[in-house]
């Protein structure tokens, strides 16, 4: 009898650690308003959702939950026992005075000022632009979602979205620490570490970049532990122990195939020793077609911006066909929900026809979802193994759009780590666009996936004032630029590539065209040329300038400094870090390009409180 109650109660207490629940409640002010898009998290998870526009919210719990967190920027964060399936929560605005700062853009010059949140309920510029709200409803556990427009669908255009960049390859030594200590705790959840990094560079004998080339990471006894294909820049990332910790750093080979030719390097460098050179005897090919689809999350908590989103990719799409009218651009799209939804996914394949793209997108309407993560496992599932792409492409990208993370089962995990693996195989780049409503959890996994596919993170942000709260992303600085803007840039940066028998393409202007990171300053540079090609980027009298030729170089690039400067990098043309130079007691010294392919270079070195940026056209020899 005892051994049968204790069977009996092992079940109950079974039942009890895997049964759910929902709490709902109400989030008001001081005043007793109700307050839109207030996060609500399980404390200890990544399990979340945000307040609709009647800041009511809707939550399915596991029963060993308990706590539930309520943040917001400008607001104290409280903390909420469960001890009740209705749970009402009085926000108060934080006494923390914030700092207004100014962001300027790179490319349009235009401004954004962030307003001190405390001391205002709105967190983001009033412009001129038409509200959307929302809310959602879960009624039996499904969502329901409704939209009221303030104002006609032809009121929503392209160009009013905000966002920026973050290139964890441009601030690699700045990635590995974050992801070690302010996000450490995510690699756990995901089981993905990117830190353990093989940089390769191809060049031909003709000194182009070796485009489409197979490249893998294998042990002495052929086990592939990484795979990848060389990009525009001839380049390709190559990983060691993402998913564990099983492989030594030793007796490793780096594998090369192209054209039916194969060829081997022996013991490569990790990053931080250096690049892996490789000159190998292939013809120049520059492929002319390049492959971009677009996968969007289209459950209910997009509603506040995926209207905007989809004038942003239609206005994207008849630009990069205008401006790419030598490539063959194909574009291609799909929508995912959730499990129990209406549908799982929804797919338009690549076609050279923009209209059957813009048409798909058109159809398209945020419901469904309840819960915080998504099937995001199913879109990426049907953007790389079912989409038609390219054997031969300058570019394969994803820009995946949400506002969610997966699901963090053990299913779901492992889904989107041989995900992310498959589209490194595949050559196809991983760029994540995260809207509001995201946590560090997702933010984490995001960069994470980029870094592994040779992608960057792009986030929205407040500057628009459209949507809910977007979350900063852990990092020093960055730039706020229209996400019009950004998605253009990068494709342009992955199209990018010199023809074959043609040298560098470039103008005076091209090299004066000095980037400006936001630095609070409306000091700029002085830029001077000279007839020998002698580069001077006069800073300020107090902090001195920077002179360097010739430019254009064949190989060796000469670099004097006046004024106090402690360190310089080289980056390439999508801003990723190539080299680092300590430069603190150096006024006078040199950077060999010659190992690179011939294309246009970046020096990036900090000055004061602020970076610059310097041009190189490295020329064909």
């Amino acid at each position: 009898m005892k051994q049968l109650f204790i069977f009996i109660t092992a079940i109950f207490l079974i039942n009890q650690s895997f049964s759910q629940k929902i709490i709902t409640g109400l989030v008001t002010d001081e005043g007793g308003e109700a307050l839109p898009g207030i996060s609500v998290l399980v404390k200890g998870t990544s399990r979340g959702t945000i307040t609709n526009i009647n800041g009511k919210y809707s939550i399915k719990i596991n029963a060993s939950a308990k706590y539930l967190v309520f943040s917001y920027i400008g607001m104290e964060t409280i903390e909420k026992e469960i001890i009740s399936d209705i749970i009402n929560v009085k926000m108060l605005h934080s006494s923390d005075d914030l700092e207004e700062v100014v962001v300027t853009a790179i490319e349009h010059k235009k401004s954004f000022k962030i307003k001190d949140f405390s001391s205002s309920k709105s967190s983001r510029i009033k412009r001129d632009i038409p509200s959307v709200s929302y809310y959602s409803e879960s009624v039996d556990d499904k969502v329901v979602s409704k939209y009221e427009k303030s104002t006609s669908d032809t009121d929503i255009k392209s160009g009013m979205l905000t966002a920026g960049e973050l290139n964890d390859y441009g601030k690699w030594e700045l990635w590995k620490d974050i992801s070690d200590n302010q996000l450490q705790t995510y690699k756990t959840t995901w089981k993905m570490k990117p830190q353990e990094r093989f940089c390769v560079q191809l060049t031909n004998n003709s000194d182009k970049p070796v485009v489409n080339a197979k490249v893998f990471l294998t042990t002495n006894r052929n086990d592939t532990l990484w795979a990848a294909i060389t990009d525009n820049t001839g380049k390709a990332e190559l990983w060691l122990n993402v998913y564990d910790s099983l492989f030594s750093e030793k007796n490793l080979i780096i594998n090369v195939e192209k054209d039916a030719q194969y060829f081997k390097l022996q013991n490569p460098t990790k990053f931080h020793d250096g690049i892996n050179f490789m000159s190998i005897p292939i013809a120049c090919n520059v492929p002319e077609v390049a492959d971009i689809a677009f996968v969007v999350d289209a459950t209910g908590s997009m509603g506040d911006e995926i209207s905007y989103l989809k004038a942003e990719l239609k206005d994207v799409l008849k630009k990069i066909k205008k401006q790419h009218k030598d490539i063959l651009v194909n574009t291609a799209s799909v929508f995912y929900r959730d499990i129990s939804d209406a549908y799982l996914v929804k797919k338009s394949d690549f076609s050279e026809d923009i209209k059957t793209t813009i048409d798909f997108i058109n159809l398209q309407s945020p419901g469904g979802g309840g819960d915080f993560p998504e099937a995001v496992d199913a879109g990426l599932n049907t953007a790389i193994n079912d989409l038609n792409w390219s054997k031969d492409a300058l570019a394969k990208v994803v820009f995946l759009i949400l506002d969610a993370p997966p699901h963090s089962d053990v299913e779901s995990v492992k889904k989107i780590q041989e995900l992310t693996k498959k589209a490194a195989k595949k050559g196809i780049r991983i760029v994540p666009v995260t809207a509001s409503g995201i946590d560090k959890s997702t933010e984490y996994l995001m960069r994470s996936m980029a870094l592994a596919t040779n992608g960057t993170y792009v986030f929205l942000t407040d500057d628009s004032g459209i949507g809910n709260s977007h979350i900063k992303p852990t990092t020093d600085e960055f730039q706020v630029e229209l996400l019009n803007d950004v998605f253009i840039r990068l494709i342009k940066q992955y199209l990018t590539i010199p023809d074959c028998e043609e040298d560098v393409v470039y103008n005076e202007d091209e090299i004066k065209d000095t980037l400006y990171i936001a630095d609070n300053s409306e000091n700029k540079d002085t830029i001077k040329i000279d007839t020998t090609g002698t580069t001077e980027i006069y800073i300020n009298p107090e902090l001195g300038k920077v002179k360097y030729y010739p430019n254009p170089t064949f190989d060796i690039l000469n670099i004097e400094i006046t004024g106090k400067m402690e360190e310089m990098f080289l980056a390439d043309v999508s801003g990723k870090i190539l080299r680092r130079f300590d430069i603190k007691n150096q006024n006078i010294f040199q950077i060999n390009l010659d190992q690179f392919p011939a294309g246009i270079y970046f020096i990036q070195y900090q000055n004061g409180e602020s970076w610059k940026t310097g041009k190189i056209i490295k020329r064909k020899r």
